[in-house]
């Protein structure tokens, strides 16, 4: 309030200069003398009001207005630009119609006293009426017009805050979608390191307990196992250091190994004693699909490693037009089954099924009737 207070000042004051140059001009062919100068001074100082009372202001602006029409000489009508401010501040104040209803107000009490004070004696009525409705008009112009001008620029700084408040808005959405993504990111990037972790490490047991049953049996064939622990241990460097470096400079794609779904999978299973099956033949896949199967199939093949060490296991693909059927099933367990840190009990399962879902999948896992387990993902085409 006090920047507008001083802003409203300083309009004031420079406006004072410009009726006296306005006045002084004037006076030379009118002869308006002091008071007519001295009551528009004040009427242009009342600007600085305008804006903490417009109608207040606008109402001694009219006073004002009045008592020039009676004290300057006859049918001069001497109107200042103190009302015409002052009609444009209730535009931008106030609701439109109320503005517009002041400023006729203003138009009709304005030409009202120099129609009483400043026109007669009536010489000749007829031009007198004319000038009367001549001047009538012109105010009627220019204060309807002032409202509505003000009117115009205050809707404009209407919506204009709309404006900002919706981008701000949108900001803040767009803010909050970011943490979303950000938010899943991080958890596909746990299940990442889940995925590659476990299913290496898990490996990597497996053979290690090999080697240590085979050492004194069977060397040839332990020396044999530990080289496939040295490559499984490379294997999984690899895929760590992908995924660290995907997480530092995003200059590689831990998603997808090199190659297409179908031969990941191969690959994958080829490392074990699990039977491989496909049907059909795979068309060109999203590698979102193909990243769900291969880490679908790793997922199960370490919980059958854990869960049923040396029970037969079998992955099937199957490739059809309307659906990808993945089915991975093992046998009841023959051994002992791994020791897993109860706290990760199950996190697995949760992932496949998240995996699922994202690519508008379903999947399902239970016991079968022999005593084992089986996993099924089922992803639909997609029409387009």
């Amino acid at each position: 309030m006090r920047t507008k207070l001083i802003q409203d000042g300083a309009l004031a004051l420079a406006g004072a200069p410009f009726m006296a140059a306005v006045l002084w001009l004037a006076d030379r062919e009118f002869r308006l003398g002091p008071v007519v100068v001295a009551l528009m001074a004040v009427q242009t100082l009342l600007i600085v009001i305008r804006r903490i009372s417009p109608v207040t202001c606008l109402v001694l602006m009219l006073v004002l207005q009045t008592a020039i029409s009676a004290a300057a000489p006859h049918g001069t009508g001497m109107r200042g630009i103190g009302p015409a401010i002052a009609v444009y501040t209730c535009g931008t104040l106030l609701v439109s119609r109320t503005a517009i209803t002041l400023a006729v107000l203003t138009a009709v009490v304005e030409i009202s006293g120099y129609a009483v004070l400043s026109l007669p004696p009536y010489e000749n009525p007829a031009e007198d009426l004319t000038k009367i409705v001549g001047h009538l008009a012109l105010s009627l112009l220019l204060y309807v017009g002032a409202a509505l001008l003000g009117a115009h620029f205050a809707m404009r700084r209407r919506y204009t805050a709309v404006v900002e408040a919706r981008i701000a808005a949108d900001a803040e959405a767009h803010q909050a979608r970011t943490e979303a993504v950000l938010a899943a990111e991080r958890a596909r990037t746990a299940r990442e390191l889940h995925d590659v972790a476990a299913h290496h490490l898990t490996s990597l047991i497996v053979q290690a307990t090999l080697v240590e049953r085979l050492l004194d049996q069977d060397p040839e064939a332990a020396r044999k196992h530990a080289a496939t622990i040295r490559e499984e241990g490379r294997s999984t460097l690899h895929n760590l250091r992908q995924i660290v470096g995907a997480l530092r400079d995003g200059g590689t794609d831990p998603d997808l190994p090199d190659g297409s779904g179908l031969a990941m999978i191969e690959r994958l299973v080829s490392g074990g004693d699990a039977a491989f099956i496909v049907d059909g033949t795979p068309g060109v896949q999203d590698p979102a699909v193909e990243l769900a199967l291969y880490r679908v199939a790793q997922e199960a093949l370490t919980n059958a490693r854990d869960h049923a060490p040396g029970a037969p296991v079998t992955v099937a693909l199957s490739y059809r037009e309307s659906e990808t059927t993945m089915e991975i099933r093992n046998g009841p367990s023959t051994g002992v089954p791994a020791r897993r840190d109860g706290a990760h009990r199950g996190f697995g399962l949760i992932g496949m099924r998240e995996r699922a879902s994202l690519i508008g999948g379903e999947l399902n896992a239970g016991p079968t009737a022999d005593g084992g387990w089986r996993v099924r993902l089922t992803v639909p085409e997609d029409p387009a």
